[in-house]
């Protein structure tokens, strides 16, 4: 009789952690929360695309960015790159977004870095302005209860790289592949917060070459993930993956995990318990049928066939049927992909998504060719057991 209580006792007491071990997200409740605020001489914000964004100290902060003001670049458009800061506040309150009555700025302008939220703050690597490639690091701190952003710089890259992608275990910051001005890289770096001025290590090479790829890191086991992202090549398109690597950090090495359902790059993701969940992405398609008429626009001698093409081209940029509204979920346990029911309210790319709690924030994004979004969703995740 005491065997059966003990039994009961104890289960009774280690259910609960077993349950939430063993949880696992089936939809995602989306909400339009606030809206960015306009940049330069903006009446109403159209939104930014490859802004960096991250939640420290209770805090979403979303700075830099870049967007067309003028019209789109098919058109003529120029792309502008900004330096703003804009922080939302007290985010565990319940209470609506509202922005910080403190305005910040980096001293340069930013836009596609790679960043990652770590307890000592938001890890910026990278990125890229009108001026070209950015091989800085930077920490972002959000302190209160003064409710002040403080700025510190960490070691450089080795060398400028745009739309890389990080991740933070612990103390340590991995930085993965990225773009140069002639091709897609395939380096694989780490960066101990403890201490800096040991500088940046290369670890085992990714691979293949990577940009705009999903990198998440699970602390319980010792595990770095590496999802989608596309490499460009020289006159050719770009080939947009679907694998799905997994990086052991004990052992220093890649392997090969099952293949997303369909090619994707430029998405977001976050880790919940046992559950990755990526963020919309652009499966390719329209983004390959553009190269394809680069391509030919530059290959072609003849005046008229070549603005045949480029009227070509602007079509189908001008006709962007908007990027992928699914959410995908991989599971430790059932290791395999699936798709949620409920789709995001529309899709968003080159956007970060930024965990608090039980809830998921994406703050703008491209949702078409060269088309900005100034919302900032928020989903509520859903679990079964």
């Amino acid at each position: 009789m005491k065997t059966i209580y003990l039994t009961l006792l104890l289960t009774s007491i280690l259910s609960p952690a077993l349950m939430a071990q063993n949880r696992s997200v089936n939809l995602i409740d989306w909400k339009i929360v606030a809206s960015l605020p306009p940049t330069l001489n903006e009446v109403k914000s159209i939104g930014l695309a490859g802004a960096i964004s991250g939640i420290h100290n209770d805090a979403l902060i979303v700075a830099g960015g870049t967007n067309f003001p003028d019209k789109m670049p098919w058109l003529g458009g120029n792309k502008q790159y900004y330096d703003h800061i804009v922080v939302y506040p007290n985010l565990s309150s319940g209470k609506p977004l509202t922005t910080s009555l403190v305005s910040y700025k980096f001293s340069f302008n930013l836009a596609y870095a790679a960043c990652a939220n770590s307890v000592d703050g938001i890890v910026v690597a990278g990125g890229e302005n009108e001026l070209g490639l950015s091989k800085k690091v930077l920490l972002l701190k959000w302190k209160r209860p003064e409710g002040t952003l403080r700025i510190e710089y960490l070691p450089d890259l080795p060398f400028g790289i745009t739309n890389a992608s990080l991740t933070v275990i612990k103390n340590v910051v991995y930085l993965s592949g990225g773009e140069v001005l002639s091709e897609t890289r395939n380096q694989f770096l780490s960066l101990n917060l403890k201490d800096p001025k040991q500088g940046w290590k290369t670890l085992a090479n990714l691979p293949q070459p990577t940009s705009h790829a999903v990198l998440l890191g699970n602390e319980k086991t010792a595990q770095i993930y590496l999802i989608g992202g596309r490499c460009k090549k020289i006159e050719q398109v770009s080939e947009i993956y679907n694998t799905f690597l997994t990086y052991d950090i004990k052992n220093n090495s890649w392997k090969e995990m099952p293949s997303l359902p369909f090619p994707l790059s430029a998405a977001s993701g976050i880790m919940k318990g046992n559950d990755i969940l990526v963020f919309s992405g652009d499966i390719g398609e329209t983004f390959n049928k553009t190269e394809q008429l680069i391509i030919a626009i530059k290959q072609e001698q003849d005046e008229q066939k070549k603005e045949v093409l480029n009227k070509k081209k602007i079509e189908v940029q001008s006709s962007h049927p908007g990027f992928s509204r699914e959410v995908l979920k991989y599971n430790l346990f059932s290791n395999k992909w699936t798709v949620l029911k409920n789709k995001m309210p529309y899709g968003t790319v080159t956007v970060n998504a930024n965990l608090f709690n039980d809830e998921v924030f994406i703050a703008g994004g491209e949702i078409k060719a060269g088309v900005r979004t100034p919302n900032i969703l928020r989903g509520k995740l859903k679990f079964i057991r």
